[in-house]
């Protein structure tokens, strides 16, 4: 009885290695903390800030975990997306010398969310991931108006599915370095009329 016991696990076991697990959703915060350079406008003013999420899906969710049924296995933000980029825009903004009370007209600054993809492979075994990130920011200073899209793109290998902590510093260090990219960008400091 023991031996068929043993057995019958031991074939459990063999199988549910086979055929892989479906992954748990996993919940992440996005850091909302700029570490873009200060700076100082040309004129003392406010900048008003909006954030348009255009990809079509839930507000909160980033991507999937991959695995055997990666429509199961969704990475979350434990806020809407859209909520976490305008803190941080908003907050950019500030280090950049907006804000204020002024006479003079707000500066305007859109940021369309096009696409915030994290994805892992299907499959048994979760060895590879990527995450790919493009937004679209717009200036409206006056009458002048500057659009320009900014994107990131990575991809790395692993040896098992990310934890969620592992998950978390990946994305956040993904859209931290586009955000450096953004906001030292000489054109969109141009149309800011921004000096750093």
């Amino acid at each position: 009885m023991l031996k068929t016991i043993v057995t019958t696990t031991a074939a459990v076991v063999l199988a549910s290695s086979l055929t892989g697990c479906v992954l748990a959703p996993q919940t992440i915060a996005l850091n909302d903390e700029v570490t873009t350079p200060s700076g100082q406008p040309a004129t003392h003013r406010d900048a008003l800030v909006r954030v348009i999420d255009d990809r079509g899906i839930g507000a909160d969710f980033l991507g999937t975990r991959g695995g055997r049924a990666p429509e199961n296995s969704p990475l979350l933000s434990d806020r809407p997306l859209k909520d976490s980029l305008s803190d941080k825009l908003q907050a950019s903004l500030q280090k950049l010398g907006f804000g204020g009370s002024s006479p003079v007209e707000p500066v305007k600054v859109q940021m369309n969310v096009n696409r915030f993809a994290y994805q892992c492979n299907e499959g048994v075994v979760v060895n590879e991931c990527s995450i790919n990130i493009d937004l679209a920011l717009t200036v409206i200073n006056g009458n002048k108006t500057f659009s320009k899209p900014y994107r990131v793109n990575e991809t790395r290998s692993l040896a098992a599915s990310p934890v969620a902590q592992y998950n978390q510093e990946w994305v956040n260090s993904a859209l931290d370095k586009l955000w450096n990219h953004i906001f030292t960008d000489g054109e969109l400091l141009n149309a800011l009329e921004v000096n750093i």
